[in-house]
């Protein structure tokens, strides 16, 4: 799969619509409340184990604000996946 962008730890790529998503609005993808990683506006998502699947009907943005650019979402449907074990205090690189 050839990589879309990547936002800090996040890689975002291409991919094919998933079924049974969840409308979501506003959608934290990764990141504490301080700084999160969010999706803006309204998108539907569906995690499987390490991927976050989802799906944006009109053209929006992932944004980490004062951490990293901006990336755009165009319409589509997208993977997101860490690149960072997330476990509270313990968050670890991803070691595949």
């Amino acid at each position: 799969m050839k990589i879309y962008a990547r936002q800090g730890d996040l890689v975002i790529n291409r991919a094919e619509a998933a079924d049974r998503l969840e409308p979501v609005q506003n959608y934290v993808v990764a990141g504490s409340h301080t700084a999160p990683h969010t999706i803006l506006g309204a998108a539907a998502i569906r995690r499987s184990g390490l991927n976050l699947h989802v799906t944006v009907e009109a053209d929006t943005t992932l944004i980490h604000t004062g951490r990293h650019p901006t990336i755009p979402l165009p319409k589509g449907s997208y993977v997101i996946n860490s690149q960072r074990e997330r476990n509270g205090a313990n968050d670890q690189p991803v070691n595949d």
